[in-house]
């Protein structure tokens, strides 16, 4: 390993560097940059804001662009907030729930290797690795997931998930940091008297 360049590195390693990485960091954020494509409607849809990841298992999406909203995953709960319609939608995932897997890997729940089937995809940057995973699951929320990963830090730079009708979320990060631990209300949700919270039995994507 220790000869081999970054660009040679088998696939077989760079995931279980991606997978190491990711377990044996206790808490990061980062800044990111949304477009959802809505193919069937041909329009995109621009957000931005900061992730919070704290293991084990949660995680929150703060939208500051184009609108506030919160989503958040803690104790098996995941949680929509909205503040202009002043709803929160709320559903209960379990850890074996395959078809939030790309949340729950995040989150720290899951291997790559278990829930996907992994390729190589072509790259033009020399520190970027293109991976394409299938989930293995037919119960996953979508068809595939694409995987921008650093070479040397085997942190993912960009995301791109696709679904069963076409469209296309694709995730950029910035500014990623690490950190021992995070304040523990950074996974706080604090609602307005006025809020309605909608319980739904199942839900499989957010914004």
């Amino acid at each position: 390993m220790a000869s081999m360049s970054r660009a040679d590195e088998s696939l077989d390693n760079l995931l279980d560097r991606i997978q190491h990485t990711y377990e044996q960091t206790k808490a990061l954020s980062a800044d990111f940059v949304q477009v959802a494509t809505l193919t069937t409607l041909n329009r995109e849809q621009a957000s931005a804001g900061r992730v919070y990841i704290q293991k084990p298992y949660a995680i929150r999406w703060e939208y500051t662009q184009p609108d506030s909203q919160t989503i958040l995953y803690k104790d098996d709960l995941l949680r929509i907030y909205t503040p202009k319609r002043k709803q929160v939608l709320q559903s209960e995932i379990k850890t074996d729930d395959r078809t939030n897997v790309a949340l729950l890997f995040l989150a720290g729940i899951g291997t790559l290797k278990d829930a996907f089937t992994v390729t190589s995809l072509p790259s033009t940057e020399s520190q970027i690795r293109r991976l394409r995973l299938v989930p293995r699951s037919p119960q996953a929320g979508f068809t595939e997931l694409h995987l921008a990963v650093n070479q040397q830090s085997a942190f993912i730079e960009s995301l791109t998930i696709y679904d069963y009708i076409g469209n296309r979320t694709h995730i950029r990060f910035a500014a990623l940091q690490t950190h021992p631990s995070l304040p523990a209300d950074t996974f706080d949700l604090t609602l307005p008297s006025d809020t309605e919270v909608i319980s739904q039995p199942a839900m499989s994507q957010g914004r």
